[in-house]
């Protein structure tokens, strides 16, 4: 308890120079006095010192009070005759302070000791001695040690009384933090985790035990203490399986401080690969009705082979002898696509897909074919020409055309040959034997307005007029060829842009 003594007499107040006798002999002005010794005051001897008239003794707020550290204290005596007074303190802890050391005090005077306390918390006991001459350092040592039994030490020649006080300390909030408080690793790892303790003013808090608990893994302490920098260290072992793990760190709090906690979640998973998927041939063209060997391979990002895992399979057009293949030894899996038979060029998508295991991410590869009417379904009473792939396909002879061949204005976003007015394709074809009737089937559209003029050797065999709407199977347009108008061996189709509008022809076929 840190004091400063009065003694208060007739109405005058007298402030005395603080003058306090160590045991041990030496003098300190200003200075909290302490004594070289500890006694522990037990309640059931403090309880038998005499309460004498002749010393009373007091505090500001009454005996049994609360007083928070740091508080404020008035202690205050009174003697009924005159003598010198020795004010001791028993701290909580076991500690003895000499509050006031053989001060004179006439009859009726009041003292006053004010100070504040120091805690720490408990209970804290107050004794005065009142003696008719000084107490030598001996006898106040034995004093202090037997405060019960002081006429074993006076005789008669004295007078005690005694008063109590409970000392509560100021709980101060803490602030715990763990780091990393947030991460993911891998199963079998471990990784060192940090608590901090600090106060609300951001000051380490050492010497302090941090409790930690997790409900999974393994901790290499449940318990640790706060070092000068307010941190204590574990070290977190995951599990061997995925899991999520929250390690809990917990100060249960001091005689000073509240307690707290703090958490750290870790997610323990396999550490996902990318992962490679790539199909051969990565495209192709397939007559109708043919099949096609399609081999995919699966790697990881190191690219090392992925065995055992299943590739799925999608295809928009045709089938597949399997639509789930597992990768062997090299990471290949194998597929046959088996194309459909087609009137027209048919485009084909085949999508594989890996959709990933644990520690492995998904991949996919897609596979773009082409699919052409089979050539061998024509004989030498069919003839065609196609411009749907591109580039002009079929069996016909001698091809002069004039115009560009596009993409679009067709129901199945295919080519077409775009001609201008005055612009025309013309073919030989040898349909063989004697001339008999045939018919002409065109794929053809154009701009509003727009005709096309068809001739066989020459013979103008009808202007169409054709149609805006997008080219369609079935939306073909069919033209007779008279017998008369053909010849044995050779014959030649014209087709012409009628002058002021474009038109685009997609396929033609001629049929005997």
């Amino acid at each position: 308890m840190n004091k400063n003594r009065f003694l208060q007499g007739r109405g005058k107040l007298v402030i005395l120079v603080l003058l306090a006798l160590l045991l041990g002999g030496s003098t300190l002005a200003g200075a909290q006095p302490r004594i070289s010794i500890r006694f522990q005051l037990l309640p059931d001897v403090y309880i038998s010192i005499p309460r004498s008239p002749q010393i009373t003794l007091s505090i500001d707020k009454g005996e049994g009070a609360n007083y928070y550290i740091d508080d404020p204290i008035t202690i205050r005596y009174r003697a009924n005759r005159d003598g010198y007074v020795n004010l001791i303190d028993y701290l909580p802890d076991g500690g003895v302070s000499i509050l006031v050391r053989d001060e004179f005090i006439r009859s009726g005077e009041e003292g006053r000791f004010a100070g504040r306390v120091y805690g720490p918390a408990g209970v804290e006991r107050i004794v005065v001695l009142l003696t008719p001459d000084k107490v030598s350092e001996r006898d106040l040592e034995s004093f202090i040690k037997s405060p019960h039994q002081a006429d074993r030490i006076f005789g008669t020649r004295y007078a005690t009384n005694r008063i109590h006080f409970q000392v509560l300390a100021r709980m101060e909030s803490t602030v715990l933090t763990i780091e990393p408080d947030d991460l993911t690793m891998d199963p079998g790892t471990s990784v060192v985790l940090t608590a901090t303790l600090k106060d609300v003013r951001g000051r380490p808090i050492t010497g302090e035990e941090i409790r930690w608990s997790a409900n999974a893994g393994r901790l290499s302490a449940s318990r640790t203490t706060t070092d000068l920098r307010g941190q204590g260290r574990v070290t977190f072992y995951a599990p061997s399986q995925p899991d999520t793990v929250t390690i809990e760190a917990r100060f249960p709090g001091g005689v000073n401080s509240a307690s707290a906690s703090a958490r750290a979640t870790i997610r323990v998973e396999r550490k996902t690969y990318y992962t490679t998927l790539e199909v051969a041939p990565s495209s192709f063209t397939i007559d109708g009705g043919g099949n096609i060997k399609l081999v995919a391979t699966l790697k990881d990002e190191n690219g090392k082979p992925v065995y055992g895992r299943t590739i799925y399979w999608e295809v928009t057009e045709g089938d597949l002898d399997k639509y789930s293949t597992p990768t062997d030894s090299s990471g290949k899996a194998v597929v046959y696509y088996y194309a459909p038979e087609v009137d027209e060029v048919t485009d084909v998508k085949i999508t594989a897909q890996f959709r990933g295991v644990g520690g492995l991410a998904p991949a996919s590869f897609e596979v773009w074919g082409t699919i052409e009417p089979l050539p061998v379904a024509l004989t030498s009473s069919i003839f065609y020409l196609d411009f749907g792939s591109g580039t002009p396909r079929g069996n016909i002879d001698r091809l002069r055309y004039s115009g560009d061949i596009v993409l679009g204005f067709s129901l199945n976003d295919l080519y077409v040959l775009e001609m201008k007015p005055r612009e025309a394709i013309e073919f030989e074809f040898n349909p063989g034997g004697s001339p008999r009737e045939g018919a002409i089937f065109l794929w053809l559209q154009g701009e509003s307005g727009g005709k096309a003029r068809v001739s066989v050797n020459g013979n103008r065999l009808a202007t169409i007029s054709v149609s805006r709407d997008l080219i369609a199977p079935g939306g073909e347009e069919k033209i007779i060829i008279p017998r008369n108008v053909l010849v044995r061996g050779i014959n030649r189709l014209r087709i012409e842009a009628d002058p002021g509008r474009n038109i685009r022809v997609q396929k033609v076929i001629i049929v005997f």
